[in-house]
């Protein structure tokens, strides 16, 4: 055995024993940190997977003794045995789902009941208890769904609940998999709050209905975009632009870093022809960890609301000179209502936060709970003469209510 195999043998072994112990502060990262190969591990969006580091090293320590011991043989580079891992970290934790509707079919002269696939997409597991997280527009209208392993194994799914409105829903499988080759594995997550416009991302799922995994490449095209969502005009803030190729069926998959870690979920394309075009749009994580919570804890997401009805963008400007929205409707025993808002108010900003359209309203109200109190600054347009106009700058403070669910159709194309 020569002297460079019996160095990466030795690297192995302090690897494999490492991850046997599974710490932070393991034999590894102390041998490392003190030659300033790693940094110390810091905490993160999720402490409890944070080996980046290690796992950087793995990879970088099998490739090399790949190439020390495979002699003339092919080796995986190091940027392919990223992308082979990603896949292969991932591959039983995303799924293939199956929508089914009821259908009546005539046999002779009777009727019969049956189901059929009405739309298929991905969904990827969640946690230890079975919870499978999608798009809304995935689900939507199922008599049934079905959820299929990447070894085949067909599992029967019931909906915990969904928001039309940020296009997430949560199901729970029937039974675990019991049958299926592999443990029930979910996936890591990571942060949203970090990523970066350029970096590498990895895109998973079934494409026109295939129940083969694809795995697709690219990068963040750009972030703190907003699309629409189907509830009474939200926008879904913060989503991330990506150019790695997503395609109908695709919806619901996770969008993944270098890390393998879950950083959005894949929602939908702008194309013209109804394919990939290269601007595929994602849910971000941090977006999906809270609805999801509160879809697990109640059933569905608690909105906040003033309870009041807004007119058109752009009229306020018309009235007062100034950007804001116009109060159109104002609900009896709303907040609004009890906090003196009237009809032809207009509501420049809320909490610290300038409000210029109806979508600025929504996404600033997104930021707090029902039953936060909220200060709301509006413009009350007054006129004591008849013939003057005088806007008055008022100050009030409102607790926020619970909204209703509504939902909208969006103009994007569902992936």
């Amino acid at each position: 055995m020569t002297h460079r195999q019996r160095h990466w043998r030795r690297a192995l072994y302090l690897i494999f024993a490492a991850e046997l112990f599974a710490r932070p502060d393991d034999l590894l990262f102390q041998l490392h940190a003190r030659s300033s190969r790693l940094p110390q591990p810091k905490a993160g969006c999720d402490a409890r997977h944070s080996r980046t580091a290690l796992e950087a090293l793995r990879r970088e320590v099998l490739s090399a003794a790949a190439g020390a011991t495979a002699g003339d043989g092919f080796v995986l580079k190091s940027e392919e045995r990223v992308n082979v891992d990603v896949f292969e970290q991932n591959s039983a934790g995303v799924v293939y789902i199956a929508n089914e509707a009821f259908n009546l079919e005539t046999v002779g002269d009777q009727l019969k009941l049956g189901l059929d696939i009405k739309s298929t997409g991905t969904g990827w597991v969640y946690d230890e208890q079975g919870r499978i997280v999608t798009n809304f527009h995935v689900i939507k209208g199922a008599s049934a769904l079905v959820v299929r392993f990447i070894d085949g194994t067909l599992v029967p799914a019931t909906v915990i609940g969904a928001d039309a409105g940020s296009d997430i829903a949560v199901l729970q499988l029937k039974d675990l998999p019991k049958l299926t080759s592999m443990p029930l594995q979910p996936l890591l997550r990571g942060c949203s709050g970090t990523l970066k416009a350029g970096q590498e991302v990895f895109a998973m799922g079934f494409p026109f209905s295939l129940v083969y995994q694809t795995l697709t490449k690219g990068i963040i095209s750009g972030l703190g975009r907003a699309i629409p969502s189907q509830a009474d005009g939200r926008l879904i803030q913060g989503v991330i632009q990506t150019d790695a190729a997503l395609n109908p069926g695709n919806s619901g998959g996770p969008l993944l870093n270098t890390d393998g870690k879950v950083i959005g979920m894949n929602t939908e394309i702008l194309s013209p022809t109804g394919t990939s075009a290269g601007v595929g749009f994602a849910i971000p994580i941090d977006t999906i960890s809270a609805r999801v919570s509160s879809i697990i804890k109640y059933g569905y997401v608690k909105r906040p609301s003033l309870g009041i009805m807004l007119g058109q963008d752009g009229v306020a400007r018309k009235i007062a000179g100034e950007d804001g929205v116009i109060v159109a409707g104002v609900g009896k025993a709303s907040p609004a209502a009890k906090a003196g808002v009237r009809v032809a108010d207009i509501v420049y900003r809320i909490g610290s936060a300038a409000v210029k359209s109806i979508n600025d309203f929504f996404a600033e109200l997104d930021e707090y709970q029902p039953g936060d109190t909220v200060g709301v600054s509006i413009l009350r347009p007054e006129s004591p003469n008849n013939k003057t106009l005088i806007l008055k700058r008022i100050e009030v403070n409102a607790t926020l209510e619970e909204a209703s669910k509504q939902v909208e159709k969006s103009p994007f194309l569902k992936i």
